[in-house]
């Protein structure tokens, strides 16, 4: 409803839907139908995750009957990984609440018809704080002096004529999950390497993810410079 009240105008709609989350609910047909699949924990996240897909793609459809594909940028992704006790993130270690790639490694797809070549992909690392400065350049528009951007206009790679300007991307957790499974720490990932640290003890762990994306062979001994 609200993008047919302002097609005719700018609009940003910021959609956060519960699904794919705690507690574990989904639709009894789709739950009937993943029953007896095999490589989830929990049957009822396949479940959830078909009843997210077709919500998902109610609002492509909606754009597309109201002639506004074209004109509208959409960024599918996730906050975290999966949460590890309802599915195999397998060859990824940790799961929602670690540093390991199973914890921050997430879906994202981004659809911009005419803009952004369909079935293309890239493997550059990036990370949320980059939404917000693409959107603004998407839509023409340049920040608020003063506002610090975090991140960096993904535009470049989108369109496939350039390439970011940064070295690395951070990511800083000082905080026990819900499980409080996790150590406190932060990662900082440059290229095919992803360093650990870890604030309990002040150790590190250094894995070439081109390699090892399972991160099981720590290589800091190894390459005590890089780390």
């Amino acid at each position: 409803a609200f993008i047919r009240e302002h097609r005719e105008e700018p609009f940003f709609v910021a959609l956060w839907p519960y699904t794919v989350h705690w507690p574990m609910e989904a639709p009894q047909e789709l739950i009937d139908k993943y029953e007896d699949r095999t490589g989830l924990v929990n049957t009822r996240y396949g479940a959830m995750i078909e009843a997210m897909d077709s919500a998902v793609g109610r609002i492509l459809e909606a754009l597309d009957a109201l002639d506004l594909a074209d004109d509208t940028l959409v960024i599918f992704t996730s906050d975290n990984g999966a949460y590890g006790g309802v599915t195999d993130l397998a060859p990824l270690r940790g799961a929602k609440g670690h540093l390991y790639e199973g914890g921050i490694r997430v879906p994202l797809i981004v659809r911009w018809p005419g803009r952004i070549e369909p079935g293309t992909i890239s493997d550059v690392a990036v990370i949320s704080m980059d939404f917000f400065p693409t959107i603004l350049e998407a839509a023409g528009l340049e920040p608020q002096p003063g506002e610090p951007l975090d991140g960096e206009s993904l535009m470049p790679l989108l369109r496939r004529d350039g390439s970011l300007q940064r070295e690395a991307i951070f990511f800083h957790y000082p905080n026990y999950a819900f499980h409080g499974a996790n150590r406190l720490g932060g990662a900082i990932r440059r290229g095919d390497y992803k360093l650990i640290e870890f604030y309990d003890d002040g150790s590190v762990e250094l894995y070439d993810l081109a390699d090892d994306i399972g991160e099981q062979r720590d290589v800091s001994g190894q390459m005590p410079q890089r780390a």
